[in-house]
């Protein structure tokens, strides 16, 4: 069966919307949808989920990025409910 094309991207999913990602970043696991990460078209997550950017997996298979993860939470709250947390 050929990968269905999502609306926003235009480019080949790899993945239902509703599957569950498990990301590596510095060390810390953060679990989110697919959804959530590929909401905004041409992002990073979007190409680094469609394939257009290769990825690392770490040993559980969660996708690794090398990153500080205490500034990757506020990435991901913003990812997750579209609005911006003031607080430091």
């Amino acid at each position: 069966m050929a990968a269905a094309a999502t609306a926003a991207e235009g480019v080949p999913s790899r993945g239902p919307p509703g599957e569950v990602i498990h990301l590596n970043v510095g060390g810390k696991r953060f679990s989110t949808s697919r959804q959530t990460l590929t909401w905004i078209p041409d992002s990073f997550f979007s190409s680094l989920l469609s394939g257009r950017i290769s990825t690392l997996k770490d040993e559980t298979g969660a996708i690794f990025i090398d990153r500080d993860p205490t500034v990757f939470a506020p990435i991901l709250n913003f990812l997750r409910t579209k609005e911006l947390d003031p607080r430091p």
